[in-house]
């Protein structure tokens, strides 16, 4: 487990149920700020199950529950009393597949902002471009503002996608295997913009790319038939494993 104490982001004892369906089992993880924390393991082992656990994902459909803890800067985000807008605006999200909104590039990012209360046009304007500018895409797209954000490429939409979560400020963002569908160099783009963002957010990025996780993440969870297995720094996992189990999946025997 990290040694680093500056812990954003902790579970404890967590489980996860879809109905009667148990998809994680009393998984306990500490997540550092300023970290890219990698999640590894074979399909359907957990590992997105258990990201969309941080910011209560599942609670958009009946029947699932948890069981255990996560802590949010020392709150328990899994209590009846929180605001779970508010908590997914401190928590963002981008998924596996680009989700750009059927309207323009700018009203993209700024549906959050209105959303959260925020009118004034001059701030609006200011922080479109400040969320363009950290997702690496404001010179591609400064002059299209107005234009479908439909029409850009595969990976501009995902570095998109990352502005409209940066827009609203969050402290986390939950990456689910977001370069999966892309091309080497959007893939590319989109590390190298992770490993830029995580000296303002924290980051967990679900992955299958092994190769991927070596190169950006700082420490690695392995996760096996929804349990977690070994979880250390990253440089550690990939050379020096503890268990057996990972040191199977991250050579490449079985996955």
């Amino acid at each position: 487990m990290p040694g680093n104490k500056n812990i954003k982001l902790y579970s404890k004892n967590l489980s996860f149920f879809y109905g009667n369906n148990q998809a994680v089992f009393d998984v306990s993880i500490e997540i550092p700020q300023h970290s890219i924390v990698a999640m590894i393991g074979p399909s359907g082992c957990g590992k997105t199950t258990f990201l969309r656990c941080f910011n209560r994902m599942h609670d958009l459909y009946p029947g699932n529950r948890y069981q255990g803890e996560i802590f949010f800067d020392n709150q328990n985000i899994l209590s009846k009393n929180i605001d779970v807008t508010l908590l997914r605006s401190k928590i963002g999200m981008v998924f596996q597949k680009p989700t750009p909104f059927p309207m323009s590039i700018s009203d993209n990012i700024s549906y959050g902002l209105k959303l959260n209360g925020i009118k004034n046009k001059t701030e609006i304007k200011d922080r479109v471009e400040s969320a363009l500018r950290s997702s690496a895409l404001w010179k591609e797209v400064k002059d299209r503002l107005k234009l479908p954000a439909t029409g850009l490429s595969g990976g501009q939409q995902q570095r998109l996608v990352i502005a409209r979560a940066l827009a609203v400020e969050p402290q986390v963002m939950l990456f689910d295997e977001p370069t999966s569908a892309l091309d080497p160099i959007s893939t590319s783009k989109i590390e190298e913009l992770a490993a830029e963002l995580k000296k303002k957010v924290t980051i967990i990025i679900v992955t299958h790319n092994m190769q991927q996780a070596a190169r950006i993440s700082d420490y690695t969870a392995f996760m096996y038939m929804g349990k977690l297995i070994e979880y250390d720094e990253t440089n550690v996992m990939f050379t020096n494993p503890q268990e057996k189990l990972s040191e199977d999946y991250i050579t490449g025997r079985f996955g």
